[in-house]
């Protein structure tokens, strides 16, 4: 306790240097995060999500290297009176030809350029003319040729959110200059640009909303200003310190790391809410301020150190994963909580210094409010019902074990949005006429130069592709012989047919200005390009062996196969991720359990510290399997985030259930001190959680809004756990508390 009198001692009788201090380093901070040249950066870039070191991430960029981006295709679908007559095909053209000039777009396929006059004026049916044609057919006319396309293929140097955002506004706004057309805009480019713009306007909202809504709920608390303000400075200053070393390491914000702030902020007032009822508890006890003071230092910074260390060890544990901007969200996450107890416990406590103490009148409104009754309601339900207590956490927890096993992490790329959003349901429809949109690339290697242009292997690559039409979730596809068949009818000898051999090919081939992209530089390898559905993560595995399948059906041993993709790297990304995120949170539940058995000196205190912890997390994995909410990154996350914030709860129980059973010697006197006095603040500290959480369960964002639900549950259940269940617990186990000497 000596460190903590020191600690206690140096704050009072230094708060003005202190705070100098502080806020000498927090101009410092602030400049560095919003000023300097290494200024806190914003990047919504969703390939940081894809996984380091790992395999297919490797194979997928060696195939980049070698061919060309997959992800740099933008579909525009639109609908038109008459799809083929000459005004439309006209003004089709005319906008395809505005849209190559716009800066990052490469080239353009659209009905408009590939119907000549010959075409339009002669006696071809023109719709079956494309539906025969082996580059056409894929992806410009809709099933029931009632819609076109504009296909957009964009340089691959725009390969950055930044560049794609510039390049896919001219476009938007280029197309909405023709109102006549009802543009539905779809493709990787579109769908990674209007996502992060959605993530980012989700954040614009949401932390302002969160903030006032602390804000409301701490001035009904205190019903002073000083109750709001005194938090918000300690967290404001966190806040700006946690953007300053951001800053320094060069961790953006992204799609992940913009909720540290939430996070953070509704965390900060938990600590807050904890210290400033402690202080007018003891100024209830007639202390005076100083003595309120250092008692708050020493009593409630113990316990806050205590619950700030689960907290960031439940943070922390989300590094263990392998993917970079986690790693980065459990790193600040875990630092600024860290900060969050050490600044809260220093500014507040020193700011207090110079306000004068609250009159009697609001002290005991504070002390004897309505949170007080509530506890102690608990206390007097938990004394008189203690095996309905125990029944009915022991049903919950039989329930709970059924629906984990409805849990279904068979998630798929677009389950972060809902029906409604316009990204959403303008990809539904491109896959409901089109087919889907998603890339698959599949490399076939013949080993040998100029192997992918011999007779008997083209044949077979076209067989290979016609068993790849069948399958269902594939809608466009695209291999180099039928680029090899339209070179050989419009430049070669005039008939759509494949080249009877390697050096026909090499000079049907040469006859163009520039490569097809189809086929490697020594033509050892030839590309097959598809198009697919939003699949789920299960069927993404069963789509591989099925084309692994049919290549085995068809070649033999001597021809590689490489089935690559943005969309399947996706995939295999948010289960690995899951599995990681898993992982971490047994790590830190581990830490935890081993922690409490070394702070509270009894492995069956610490065990019936856990048991109400677990509770809630497995309440929430049954609702998740009840209601039908998947285990996804986002919602995996929940848990280790969560762990650490519930856990708080039973740290304070027990902190003050050990001071007061020190002094009383019976568990239930001390249990009832404990309801009645640490109760308030945990009821408190929860309900403003809890409204800082819900806040998110209104959101658009998928993510967001389940993260908020779940959230909630946990605090609400954790809640009931450390204020029913543990106590009632103790009562009948009775563990042996030990104490120093």
């Amino acid at each position: 306790m000596k460190y903590i009198d020191k600690i206690s001692n140096t704050i009072l009788k230094h708060p003005i240097s202190l705070l100098a201090t502080i806020g000498v380093i927090t101009i410092w901070f602030g400049y560095i995060a919003f000023y300097s040249s290494t200024k806190l950066k914003v990047d919504f870039s969703l390939e940081q999500m894809f996984p380091e070191n790992d395999i297919d991430r490797d194979l997928y960029n060696d195939f980049i290297k070698e061919f060309s981006r997959e992800d740099d295709i933008a579909i525009y679908i639109y609908q038109v009176d008459s799809l083929f007559s000459n005004n439309s095909l006209k003004e089709i053209l005319e906008i395809s030809h505005e849209i190559e000039f716009i800066n990052g777009v490469e080239s353009v396929l659209s009905l408009g350029n590939i119907i000549d006059d010959e075409i339009l004026n002669g006696d071809i049916d023109i719709a079956k003319w494309i539906k025969s044609h082996p580059i056409y057919s894929q992806g410009l006319l809709s099933k029931n040729q009632k819609f076109g396309s504009l296909i957009i293929n964009l340089a691959d140097d725009i390969n950055n959110h930044e560049s794609r955002e510039i390049t896919i506004k001219e476009i938007n706004k280029l197309l909405d200059g023709y109102s006549k057309y009802e543009w539905h805009g779809s493709g990787i480019p579109v769908m990674r640009t209007s996502y992060i713009q959605f993530v980012n306007k989700e954040r614009i909202i949401f932390l302002p909303i969160a903030f006032i809504v602390v804000t409301i709920v701490l001035f009904f608390l205190f019903r002073q200003i000083k109750g709001v303000i005194l938090p918000i400075i300690a967290i404001g200053t966190t806040l700006i310190w946690v953007a300053g070393i951001m800053s320094i390491l060069g961790i953006s914000i992204n799609v992940v790391s913009y909720l540290v702030f939430n996070l953070l902020m509704v965390i900060g007032v938990s600590d807050a809410i904890h210290i400033l009822i402690k202080y007018h508890e003891n100024l209830n006890n007639n202390l005076n301020k100083e003595d309120s003071l250092i008692n708050v230092i020493q009593e409630i910074g113990a316990a806050l150190f205590l619950t700030s260390f689960t907290t960031a060890i439940g943070f922390f544990s989300l590094m263990l994963t392998n993917i970079n901007i986690t790693r980065e969200f459990g790193f600040m996450l875990g630092i600024g909580v860290i900060l969050l107890f050490i600044l809260t416990i220093i500014i507040i406590p020193a700011l207090l210094t110079f306000i004068e103490t609250p009159d009697k009148k609001h002290i005991k409104r504070l002390i004897a409010g309505e949170r007080f009754q509530a506890a102690e309601k608990l206390n007097k339900w938990n004394e008189n019902h203690p095996k309905k207590i125990l029944t009915i956490s022991a049903i919950c927890f039989l329930l709970t074990i059924i629906g984990l096993f409805k849990m279904d992490y068979d998630s798929t790329i677009m389950d972060d949005l809902k029906e409604g959003n316009r990204l959403y349901d303008d990809m539904k429809f491109v896959e409901k006429h089109f087919g889907g949109t998603l890339p698959l690339e599949i490399v076939l290697d013949f080993k040998a130069e100029n192997n992918s242009l011999d007779y008997e292997n083209l044949i077979k690559v076209d067989r290979f592709k016609s068993k790849l039409q069948d399958i269902g979730e594939i809608g466009s596809i695209i291999s180099y012989t039928d680029y090899l068949k339209v070179i050989n009818e419009e430049m070669g000898e005039g008939n759509r047919t494949l080249p009877k051999n390697k050096e026909e090919g090499l000079s049907l081939i040469y006859l163009l200005d520039n490569p097809i992209n189809l086929l490697n530089k020594d033509f050892s390898k030839g590309r097959i390009s598809a198009r697919i559905s939003n699949i789920t993560t299960s069927r993404g595995e069963s789509l591989k062996k099925e084309i692994e399948l049919l290549h085995k059906e068809i070649f033999n041993q001597d021809v590689g196969l490489l089935i690559t993709g943005s969309t399947l790297l996706a995939l295999k990304t948010n289960l690995h991720l899951v599995k990681n995120l898993t992982f971490s949170f047994l790590i830190a539940f581990s830490i935890i359990f081993f922690s409490m058995i070394f702070l509270f000196k009894s492995k069956r205190l610490a065990l019936l510290a856990i048991l109400p912890n677990i509770l809630p997390l497995m309440v929430a994995g049954a609702l998740m399997g009840y209601l039908g909410i998947k285990l996804r990154p986002s919602t995996a996350m929940t848990f280790s985030i969560a762990l650490g914030i519930a856990v708080d709860d039973t740290i304070h129980f027990l902190s003050r259930f050990r001071k007061e059973y020190k002094i009383h010697k019976v568990y239930g006197i001390a249990i009832k001190a404990t309801l009645l006095t640490t109760g308030k603040a945990i009821i408190n500290t929860t309900i403003i959680l809890g409204l800082g959480f819900i806040v998110f369960a209104f959101s658009q964002f998928v993510p967001n809004h389940e993260f908020g639900i779940l959230a909630t549950i946990i605090l609400l259940v954790a809640l009931a756990g450390s204020m029913t269940l543990l106590p009632v617990l103790i009562n009948y186990i009775q563990p042996k508390i030990r104490f120093k000497n």
